[in-house]
This record gives C-alpha cells, structure tokens and sequence, in this order.
C-alpha cells in the first residue's frame, strides 16, 4: 500500500496510440530541476496490435515501473501527455535520441533521452528468476463481460501433469502491473517464480488500464476491480490444466480488501484466499496511523508531524462521508489544501504558481473513485462473511499496515461467524512488503536485495499446497 500523501514524484507514464520500432527499448536521460537534476528512464515495448505501452523510472526518486498515461508517435515526433502531473514531453527522435522539451506548470526545461542496455537485476534483486524457467510461462488475455476491458497477464504453470492448483495474485493501491513493481522489487514475480516451483499455476496481471490491459484505472471503483479478480478466477476455470475444485486468491495490501469481496460473492469458485499485510481498519484511519508512523520514525518535526495530520483529518472529514455536489467538495478541499500549502508549516519553497499545480494535482488524487472507496471502506464486515479456508500474514515491522493495529481485527472478524479454518502468522522482523528490514521505512524497500522472506514464501506455498 504505497500511498503517500503530499509527496511528489514525476511519474511519466505512456501507451502509445501508434507502434513505432524505432522508438521501442530503454531511454535514459537527465532532467535539469531546482537543486539539481533526476534521472529519467523511458521504457517502451510493444503490444498486441502493433500498439506501444511504456513505463517510466526515477531512480533518484525511488520511483519504479511506472505505468503510463497517453502518447503519441508519428514519425519523427513524439509527444507524451502526463495528466497526472499536468505535464507534457515533446521531443523529436534524432540522431539516435529523443530530443525535446518537459513542460509542467509553466516551467519548460530540455529532456534528451538516449537508448541504454538494460540493467542486470540479478545483483541486486537475487530472488528475480531468469530463463529458462522450470515451468510453463504464457502470456494470456482474458475479458472482463460486465466493463469489457481487457486484461493481459502471465499464467505460470508446472510441467508436471495437470489440474493444477492455482491462485490469481491481486495488486495493491494504485494503477499497478503484473509484476506489482515497488522501489524497483518486482514482489508479485517473485511470488509467482516461488509458488510455481511448488506445484501452483500463478495468474498475474496488468491493471486495467496498466501496460497492455485496456481500461481507465482512475474511473475505477472497488467493485470494479473486484469484478476484475472474478474475470481472471472464469479464465482459470476455463483451462483445462487447472483444477476447478482448488482456486484461490492471493492479495497483498490494498489487493487483501479485494480478495475477500471475491470469496463472499463467488464462494462456489473461490476454494481459498491469502491475505498479505491486508488492512483490518477502515481506510482513512490505515491512512492517518501510517503517517504518524512514519512521520516519528523518520524524525519529522513535530511542526510538520502535527500540521499533516491535522491537514489528513480535514481532508477526510471531506471525503468520507457521503457527497452529492462534486463541485462543492472540491472547493472545500481545494480551500483546506491552500490554507495549508500557502501558509505555515506545509508551505513548500516553490513559486504560488507550482503550488497551485501541485494543489489541483493532489485534488485529483484524492477524489478518484477508487481512492474514495479506500478511504471509505471497512474491511471487518466482509472479512466476517468468508466461509473458505484464509491465511493472513503480516509482519511485525510493518509501518504501512500496523500488524498489531490490524491483525487482530483482521482475526476477530474472520472468526466472528464460525470460520473454524483460519490460520493467522505474524513474521518477525517484516516490513510491509514481507522483507527483512533495519529502519522498515518505505524508503528503505529498494536499498534490500530480498524482494520478499523465502520463509514466508515457503509458509505460505506449503498452507497452499494442503488445500
């Protein structure tokens, strides 16, 4: 669950309206900023239907896999635009590099990109397989009928003699690909490699609107999402090699919400779930007590801690509670993020101008379907609705999702009906993505080689296995 409140990042994100060789593979450039500059890396690959789709990383930024918004290519010219962030790139495609301008807010400063060798991984993230694999790996698509997107994933599966166990991997917040890239781990091919060496077939995929999967995330709902999980677990039904009888949901964060939507409204075709760092308190609380953590933790002044808190509170009072007038709303949020951002504590050294920017771009965030159903959202009276087989793992360390604020409710709730076959594991010493962690800050995720405990990847596949 990687939300972050008021932190910006730059977030180049890209599907191409038209396919274009020549600018397919990885592009590297500098951009000049105040204080200094980031590095920028375009990645763009092609899709089915000759189609482009592109991810963008800021290493210097911590900012990893992220998945883009719109651009367009017509040979010579490229032109990106970044909604989120009320940006754009143009550049021309010359003497073997991208050449062209980043705009945002009023500000234009020159971008080159230029084509780089993919990075060797195995160093620094040894738990990331490599070909050849011991097991079947597909690319497949599947239809969600209800919103007819399109959802493009991998099935992994053993060679070994079918039906297969199997589980689909759900996401945590947030637009997300297969792979749930976070601080440049790539976790869910981990999990994935790791279940599959165990005898169980993995689907993992895009989100809707995510790489190759069509859609608009930012639209999206809760139960639109959760009708996404129910499309992948009928793709699993309709393949010969996986055993009806044995499919299960596996979500990590925000995806441990989704996944017991799913088990109540297909109980039939869901066998089993695993929830990992799944919250237990309603959204806005998970929210606020992840702030305050992270904030002393990190050793924020007090000033600062106290501001953003009370800023977290006004802004939910707002959100949370049922609204009619779209447009009302966010005048008062818009009132209650100036009274912050221009004035006291929260007050960033930038032009008036950029804070507005960075005003309207938080607004954005916040009233986005699926962030309002987040924050909204209480977990405990589903979680006392599953009737299969759950396993819940969290670790100790976990600033993101609290273990000992959020485990025993996600325990009490999922008992509270009789559910007699519950199986509850805190890990010592785990972080919120399930590492080994000194500081376990969401800034240290990317500085650990392990992507995730190989003795939760075994406690877990082993709990699979016996279903």
């Amino acid at each position: 669950m990687a939300k972050y409140l008021y932190v910006c990042i730059i977030a180049l994100c890209m599907t191409c309206t038209a396919a274009a060789q020549s600018v397919t593979g990885r592009w590297v450039g500098k951009l000049q900023v105040s204080g200094g500059q980031l590095t920028l890396v375009l990645r763009i690959q092609e899709v089915e239907g000759g189609k482009l789709s592109a991810f963008m990383d800021s290493p210097d930024q911590g900012a990893y896999d992220i998945p883009c918004d719109s651009v367009v290519y017509s040979a010579p010219h490229l032109k990106v635009i970044i909604s989120s962030i009320g940006a754009r790139y143009e550049a021309t495609l010359e003497d073997n590099s991208l050449r062209g301008q980043f705009i945002q807010g009023g500000a234009s400063s020159p971008l080159i990109l230029t084509p780089s060798a993919e990075e060797d991984r195995s160093a620094l993230h040894p738990q990331e397989p490599k070909p050849p694999y011991p097991y079947q790996v597909e690319e497949v698509r599947f239809v969600n009928s209800t919103d007819g997107d399109t959802l493009a994933g991998t099935l992994t599966m053993p060679t070994t003699p079918g039906p297969h166990r199997a589980v689909v991997m759900i996401t945590g917040s947030g637009p997300q690909s297969r792979d749930e890239p976070i601080m440049n781990h790539r976790p869910f091919l981990v999990w994935a490699d790791a279940l599959t060496r165990l005898g169980i077939a993995v689907l993992r995929y895009d989100d809707r609107g995510v790489g190759a999967s069509t859609g608009n995330f930012n639209e999206a709902r809760t139960a639109d999402l959760a009708r996404d999980v129910e499309a992948a677990v009928d793709y699993l039904r309709s393949r010969k090699e996986i055993d009806n009888q044995r499919i299960g949901l596996i979500g990590h964060s925000e995806g441990g919400m989704i996944a017991p939507i799913v088990a109540v409204s297909r109980p039939k075709d869901v066998s089993f779930i695993v929830l990992l760092a799944a919250p237990g308190l309603r959204g806005d609380s998970i929210l606020v007590m992840q702030n305050e953590i992270i904030s002393r933790r990190s050793h924020t002044p007090d000033s600062i801690r106290e501001a953003t808190a009370q800023l977290n509170r006004s802004l939910f009072a707002l959100l949370v509670p049922p609204t009619t007038d779209e447009e009302e709303l966010r005048q008062s949020l818009a009132e209650v993020l100036r009274d912050a951002f221009f004035d006291g504590p929260l007050a960033p050294p930038m032009p008036h101008e950029q804070v507005e920017l960075a005003i309207n771009q938080e607004m954005e965030m916040l009233t986005a379907p699926w962030m309002r159903d987040f924050l909204r959202y209480d977990p405990a009276p589903m979680l006392s609705s599953v009737q299969c087989p759950v396993l819940a793992v969290q670790g100790s360390e976990d600033v993101q999702v609290p273990a000992a604020a959020n485990l025993p409710i996600v325990e009490k709730a999922l008992t509270l009906h009789g559910n007699k076959a519950v199986t509850v594991k805190e890990f010592p010493g785990l972080n919120h993505m399930l590492q080994h962690c000194q500081t376990c800050l969401p800034d240290e995720y990317g500085e650990i080689r392990e992507t995730v405990s190989p003795e939760v990847l075994q406690f877990v596949g082993e709990w699979i296995m016996k279903r």
